[in-house]
């Protein structure tokens, strides 16, 4: 599951989000989450009678998926949660946290050790994907709509809930014993996933080209500067910033700088006045690493 983490969050090119925070839900999901979802359903089954196939295919995707999402909702207050991509990396980090006690659990019922194996390999590879993938959904429309459409916050949420509690059920269902449609499906999902990570990887990009920009023609930038810094791989790249510049601190504030401008043009009030306050506060700093440099430039010619 820790592996899967890694390259969940290596997927996100411009901004990774903070470790902590994303150990955090992680670990939500690991303990929090799957201490919710049992209690609730113990309570739910025999409050409903519910059967073993019915607790199943209708109160497990329900309960788990609402475990897990909530977390998320909390976590989108954050200030590093900019957009559709950490909505992905969040909620996917959640359902591997959940995945991963689940598979434990199932682990230590196995009868036999060959059903043992069977589980650690299809759980590890297929189920786990599975609930990373189902809160990564919802995490798609959390982050949809914490800027852009945040009047359709609630429509959006609830879409996106409900296409996790689908996944799931489908999951659930066919995981019975159909066979090639669990397979298919995780792989369906996947690609879906990772497709939405493209596009908003490509608007990120777009955003960073639209606003930097700007930070050209106000003279904020060198203008070389913009072939590099909104490209995930050339911005690695040596030669374009002078080795006296730490250039791992100068993307950081570059990048950020890009994203809360566009942020700041969809809040209004007080929470607009703490955007506009950190903008300056990046420029400032993005400033005094350029102007630094120059000064060196200056002191060795003379």
């Amino acid at each position: 599951m820790l592996l899967y983490l890694w390259v969940v969050w290596m997927m996100d090119r411009y901004d990774r989000e903070p470790i902590g925070l994303l150990a955090l839900n992680f670990l939500w999901g690991a303990v929090g989450a799957v201490a919710i979802s049992l209690a609730a359903s113990l309570a739910l089954t025999g409050l409903l009678d519910l059967n073993e196939m019915e607790q199943r295919l209708v109160l497990a995707p329900v309960v788990e998926e609402c475990a897990k999402g909530v977390f998320l909702l909390w976590t989108a207050r954050n200030r590093n949660f900019d957009n559709i991509t950490d909505g992905v990396v969040y909620g996917m980090a959640i359902g591997l946290g959940f995945g991963m006690t689940e598979n434990f659990l199932y682990f230590l019922h196995a009868d036999s050790a060959e059903k043992w194996v069977q589980r650690v390999i299809i759980r590890t590879i297929f189920t786990a994907l599975m609930h990373a993938m189902a809160t990564g959904c919802f995490g798609v429309t959390v982050g949809l709509s914490k800027y852009r459409f945040h009047r359709w916050r609630l429509l959006l949420g609830t879409a996106g809930l409900a296409a996790a509690m689908a996944l799931h059920y489908g999951w659930n269902l066919w995981s019975a014993g159909a066979g090639i449609l669990d397979i298919v499906l995780i792989a369906m999902s996947l690609a879906v996933i990772l497709l939405v990570m493209q596009l908003s990887l490509f608007t990120e990009n777009q955003l960073m080209l639209r606003e930097l920009l700007e930070e050209v023609r106000t003279g904020l930038l060198p203008q070389v500067h913009l072939n590099y810094l909104p490209y995930s791989s050339k911005r690695k790249m040596l030669g374009w910033l002078p080795p006296s510049i730490d250039r791992k601190k100068y993307i950081q504030l570059a990048t950020r700088l890009a994203f809360r401008k566009s942020q700041y043009r969809y809040t209004s009030g007080p929470e607009q006045a703490l955007y506009a306050a950190e903008i300056d506060t990046l420029r400032t700093s993005i400033d005094e690493i350029l102007q630094t440099e120059s000064r060196s430039d200056a002191a060795q010619l003379y």
